[in-house]
């Protein structure tokens, strides 16, 4: 799987989710996994997929724009672990607005415009990277059961 496959997986699996939550309760249920992959997904965007292109000229402003996007989404999130009731709800159709913004930028612009300018190897090696630091950034990221007492 390239890198953008792999970054577009991801992408199904938030809008999905979106997609389903209508509800508050919904929202509240679907609110930890859309956390989690996105956590895991800017990260690796910041981390490993965007310097790859930053340095192309018209790519590089349009991975500006979606790392501000980024702080915007983990700002959302971060507010909405101790929230409840309208606000969260708010917050939430904020995130899904911000999200599904996101996500048209980098399937209708970004990627399209990096596979332009890279080629197929070299897409296939940054998924297999960025496959490998998923793995592991997950792995770090779970609590250990002792801890957790």
């Amino acid at each position: 799987m390239d890198a953008i496959e792999f970054l577009t997986k991801d992408h199904e699996a938030v809008k999905a989710l979106l997609a389903a939550a209508n509800t508050y309760d919904q929202m509240k249920a679907a609110f930890g996994e859309i956390s989690r992959i996105l956590e895991a997904h800017t990260y690796l965007e910041e981390r490993f997929f965007y310097p790859h292109f930053g340095s192309h000229e018209h790519l590089g402003q349009l991975i500006q724009e979606a790392r501000e996007q980024h702080v915007l989404v983990k700002q959302l999130l971060d507010s909405m672990k101790h929230q409840n009731g309208q606000e969260f709800e708010k917050n939430f159709q904020a995130l899904r607005a911000e999200v599904q913004l996101h996500m048209t930028s980098e399937e209708g612009e970004i990627f399209p415009q990096a596979e332009r300018v890279t080629d197929a190897a070299t897409l296939a090696r940054l998924g297999s990277e960025l496959q490998t630091a998923k793995i592991a950034y997950e792995k770090a990221s779970e609590v250990p059961a002792t801890a957790a007492r």
